[in-house]
């Protein structure tokens, strides 16, 4: 806490390190907020000396008045108000303003509280009404509906529906303002230019009647308050950190709120049923809300023109004066993928006050209380407001603001959410992960089918439209359809290239005997972004202008909308002919009406190709085509455009392993995968994306339970905080890099409780090195069986064993269900178990599955496995009806389990890990990206003395050493806890990986050159444990 305060205090960068059960959410929430509080009172001490200095001169001012006065006529009231500077004047004014908002949220605290003791059991009974929302959508406390849905048939849309706005070029922007407000910046206008012309708008708002009295305007004046931005990954951590900080006495007084998406706020069930679709995987029917669907029908209820049955009625929009109201422009509309004008701001000020006092109200409740992101869309649902813009309105006011990672690191969302970061607090949690979250964050990929698909619904659009569109919106469509064609000739140009086979021959002609193509694929490439736009012939193309198109004029959602439209009359069609309605005749409406992607040309399965294209559809295709033209406006060597045959519908679920790759285990047995082209921009320099947020900010927080290594984060994000002068050959960063504070604590367990080894010997003798070479072999994979029953046999309770990719583990469970001839190598019986048989005998298996809900199930059959045998249960060996003892949890290093998950007390007392989850160094994406670090050192190289290793190396294992400490950091979670960390790999042992352990860790582990030690020691820790535990005493 004193290490955060200092390092605030003194505007630097923080890499905190302190694992899981240290309480590092507590010491980060009154480390930062302590700092502000303090902060605020220096300011407010520091303004009332500058109001005494000001009365000061006032009062010298007033005794020479009669001088002054032989001179000058002006009356003395005059000259005394001209004594008092501006400056003064606004602060009195911001201090009014506070005042009266901190006597508003105090009467909204007073008023609950003498509720809360007077009516305890009526409030009871109103929170059990109110707990019945279903997730998010509020199921009573809402105005009841008058009629069933009107979207019932969107068929029915009126033509003109799905037609493009009126669009104005970059010459002429005040068209393209009026419907997006603030977002033409992103467009050929520069942001001098946009102040300006805000200023305008301003004067020619206040000319035009703008009054000054109580209105939202009006409240938006006052400047942000120095506030603390905290990010995590998910709303689950953030819920957690809101939950301590209610513990501290810092939670009665703080203005808080939490961000997010509509899925998390949206409390509208009409736009919530019509963005659902059904959920295959799971058993009770729990529908899936799609955001982009969710996104589109807000937007759309909040254009003009909109019936008002069809309009959110949670959604208090302004009402203009008959002066502002005659466009065809949006009326509402801000979105943080879209980056409009904020509703609340469009237009004149003349607001009905009942919609204010409805925002004004939400926004005083919300400050009232610590709320997390549950709480507050249950109070947008008893004040029938939206929580999703309100909670945007409140951030002005608030102290502190949670986040998940995209809302902040995203340069486009933070814009559109209009969060200041100049001089505040970034506080960002779970920053193991930092580096990959820029890099996915900013990395696109779009695939040929997207690419044939998105032409054919421009060229049914055009088709349909063409007559009843300005020449600005058929000029720009042109436009985008000439770019999807020259993608798509260069993807074809690249296929028909020189191909490689899949064993390493390489080849012109690709046709095998049968005609299939599926041996071979083309040569991966690996461009920069403008050698990519030259070769597509796209560098005489305004890639700027194409952006400002589809970012402004909506015809990304308009062509969604017709498409599916489309799509739905040609399924009723179907339907009806045949004379039945159901699943079997829509599966077989294409989403692309030309069929054109059925072409020979393009796939090699064109049904499995269709339906790629079909499920990239939940997003408007553009939308996608329009963030790859994003990407193409990077730097030309911050990034690199590679194009290259990808496995379609594979979800990435684990780390890529030395020679493997990702695959779902179950989908590697017998069955080939179709692939398609793939084109990808990946960024290589997260640093220039995270550098206006540390060079805006006033401290920037790193924290995480397992940082190490940290020359990860110094090196990517920070390279250009490294002193020149400094010693190179010094390892510490604090010289290296003076504004960075780096901080790491042990764990609050004894040293007692953990036990960490490293193996090095298997059961049977030997070496245990299970790179790529060699851990394949069946021999390889045995021993590892028998090493691993043997553990089991003295491990109780609960056990996760990490692989290092899911097919690696698909490929060692099926080895083990095979019986070993003569035994197997072990004990020499005529008739031998299999080895999967032997670990069953010992603890009930559990595998990792693919589904987040099947994950779920999983984790509740695991803890009552395990819970439903007393603790310390090992059984007897010897014992013929011993049954299982516990569990044992087969995972994989990335995967579900191997983050956010605690396996806590009896459900980890050991972790295993079975050997080092390299990366696959095939990739081409990991190729390039170390190709681009080399370039980078040596550069640095040449420019100084240092003899250091290149950073591609470092990088390679850094990848692989973040992960198994991600992985083995799960068993560990409190002070009270205690387990077993065995690394199964003799690698484990290097010097140089035991370094790149957390610290907790690195200080116990010891290292095992022959199995039966371990053995020993294994039965010793958990006899001791077992004995302390009989005789009371605690593990800690």
């Amino acid at each position: 806490m004193q290490q955060l305060f200092q390092c605030i205090d003194q505007r630097k960068i923080g890499i905190f390190e302190s694992p899981t059960g240290t309480g590092k959410s507590l010491s980060l929430i009154c480390g930062a907020v302590s700092w502000l509080m303090e902060h605020e009172r220096v300011e407010h001490e520091r303004a009332l000396a500058d109001q005494n200095t000001d009365k000061e001169v006032t009062t010298a001012g007033s005794t020479n008045t009669a001088i002054i006065k032989k001179k000058d006529d002006t009356p003395d009231w005059v000259q005394q108000h001209r004594a008092v500077s501006d400056a003064t004047f606004e602060r009195q004014e911001r201090d009014r303003k506070r005042q009266e908002l901190e006597e508003r949220v105090q009467r909204i605290r007073d008023k609950e509280k003498k509720m809360r003791e007077s009516m305890a059991r009526k409030q009871k009974r109103q929170a059990a009404a109110v707990h019945s929302i279903g997730g998010y959508r509020p199921q009573s406390g809402q105005p009841s509906k008058k009629k069933k849905d009107q979207d019932s048939d969107d068929d029915e849309l009126y033509d003109g529906a799905f037609l493009v706005d009126e669009y104005d070029s970059d010459d002429n922007q005040k068209g393209g303002r009026s419907s997006k407000g603030d977002s033409s910046e992103y467009g050929n206008v520069s942001k001098e230019v946009m102040e300006l012309l805000k200023s305008f708008d301003a004067k020619e708002a206040a000319h035009n009647g703008r009054r000054s009295g109580f209105g939202l305007d009006d409240e938006d004046q006052e400047p942000d308050v120095l506030k603390i931005y905290y990010c995590s990954r998910t709303h689950s951590q953030l819920s957690q950190f809101v939950d301590e900080l209610r513990k501290t006495s810092y939670g009665e007084h703080l203005h808080v709120v939490s961000l997010g998406s509509r899925k998390s706020l949206c409390i509208n069930d009409k736009f919530r049923k019509k963005a659902s679709t059904k959920n295959p995987h799971s058993a009770g029917g729990e529908p899936i809300v799609q955001v982009n669907k969710l996104n589109d029908a807000c937007l759309e209820a909040q254009k003009s023109g909109t019936p008002s049955e069809q309009r959110c009625e949670f959604l208090h929009t302004p009402s203009f004066s008959s002066s502002t109201s005659g466009s065809g422009s949006r009326i509402g509309g801000l979105d943080d993928d879209v980056g409009g004008q904020a509703w609340w701001k469009k237009g004149s000020n003349s607001l009905e006050i009942s919609g204010d006092e409805k925002l004004l109200e939400f926004r005083d409740n919300t400050l009232a209380h610590v709320r997390d992101i549950e709480e507050l869309a249950q109070l947008g649902s008893e004040l029938e407001t939206c929580p999703y813009y309100g909670s945007r309105q409140t951030v002005r006011h608030c102290q502190l603001v949670t986040l998940p990672y995209n809302l902040l690191l995203h340069s486009s969302t933070r814009e559109s959410l209009k969060l200041v970061i100049k001089n505040n607090i970034l506080l960002l949690d779970e920053a193991h992960n930092l580096i990959n979250s820029l890099l996915q964050m900013h990395s696109v990929a779009i695939t040929l089918p997207q690419i044939v698909l998105a032409q054919d619904q421009l060229r049914v659009y055009l088709a349909r439209y063409e007559s009843r569109l300005s020449s600005a919106n058929e000029g720009y469509i042109r436009v985008l359809m000439r770019i999807l064609k020259c993608l798509e000739t260069f993807v074809q140009t690249w296929r028909a290239g020189p191909s490689t086979s899949l064993v390493g021959a390489t080849t012109a002609s690709t046709t095998m005997s049968n005609g299939v193509q599926r041996h071979f694929k083309p040569t991966d490439r690996v461009m920069k972004v403008n050698e990519f736009l030259h070769a597509a012939k796209m560098d005489h193309i305004n890639l700027f202008k194409a952006h400002a198109y589809l970012e402004t004029s909506g015809v990304a959602r308009k062509l969604q909308g017709l498409h599916e439209s489309l799509q739905r009359k040609e399924a009723k069609k179907l339907a009806k002919a045949e004379g039945r309605m159901g699943n079997n005749t829509a599966g077989r409406v294409k989403i692309h009406p030309s069929g054109r992607f059925n072409s020979s040309t393009v796939g090699s399965q064109p049904a499995t190709g269709a339906q790629t294209a079909q499920k990239s559809t939940t997003s408007p295709i553009l939308l996608v085509v329009d963030a790859f033209l994003m990407s193409l406006l990077n730097a030309d060597n911050d990034g690199r455009v590679i194009v290259a045959m990808e496995d379609e519908g594979v979800v990435d679920g684990g780390s890529l392993d030395e020679g493997g790759s990702s695959e779902q285990a179950g989908s590697l047995v017998g069955r080939e995968k179709s692939q398609v082209p793939v084109l990808k921009f990946m960024l290589l320099n997260p640093a220039n994306v995270f550098k206006p947020l540390v060079e805006e900010a006033r401290s920037v927080i790193l924290a995480g339970g397992t940082m190490e290594p940290v020359s990860d984060l110094l090196s990517h994000l920070f390279p250009y905080l490294k002193d020149p002068t400094a010693s190179l050959t010094n390892g510490l960063a604090e010289l290296q890099y003076p504004r960075i504070h780096r901080f790491s604590c042990g764990h609050v367990i004894p040293k007692e409780n953990l036990m960490a080894i490293v193996l090095e010997k298997s059961a049977v003798g030997s070496t245990l090195e299970l790179n790529f070479a060699n851990r394949n072999q069946d021999q390889v994979i045995d021993r590892i069986g028998q090493s691993l029953a043997n553990l089991l046999n003295m491990i109780p309770d609960g056990v996760v064993v990490f692989f290092v990719s899911y097919s690696y583990m698909a490929q060692v469970l099926a080895r083990w269900q095979v019986t070993p001839p003569g035994g197997g190598g072990g004990g020499g019986a005529t008739v031998s178990k299999t080895i999967m048989e032997k670990i069953q005998a010992r603890k009930r298996v559990f595998v990792e599955p693919r589904e987040a809900t099947d994950a779920d199930r999983m984790l509740k059959e695991y803890q009552e496995c395990i819970e439903s045998r007393p603790e310390h249960d090992l059984g007897q060996p010897t014992t013929a009806n011993a049954g299982p003892r516990g569990a044992v949890l087969f995972s994989v290093v990335g995967g579900k389990m191997s983050e956010g998950i605690n396996f806590s007390d009896r459900l980890g007392r050991g972790v295993i890990m079975v050997g080092m989850p390299f990366p696959n160094k095939g990739s081409p994406e990991l190729q390039e990206r170390m190709r681009y670090m080399d370039q980078v050192q040596q550069q640095e190289r040449f420019l100084s003395t240092s003899s250091s290793p290149l950073k591609s190396g470092e990088y390679y294992e850094n990848l692989c050493m973040r992960a198994v400490n991600q992985s083995i950091g799960r068993a560990i979670r409190h002070q009270g806890d205690y387990a077993v960390i065995i690394l199964m790999d003799r690698r484990y042992g290097a010097p140089r990986i035991r370094k790149k352990l957390p610290g907790w860790i690195g200080s116990s582990l010891e290292t095992c050159e022959q199995f039966g030690p371990v053995m020993s020691k294994l039965a010793g820790f958990f006899r001791q444990k077992r004995t302390s535990a009989t005789s009371g005493v605690s593990h800690c």
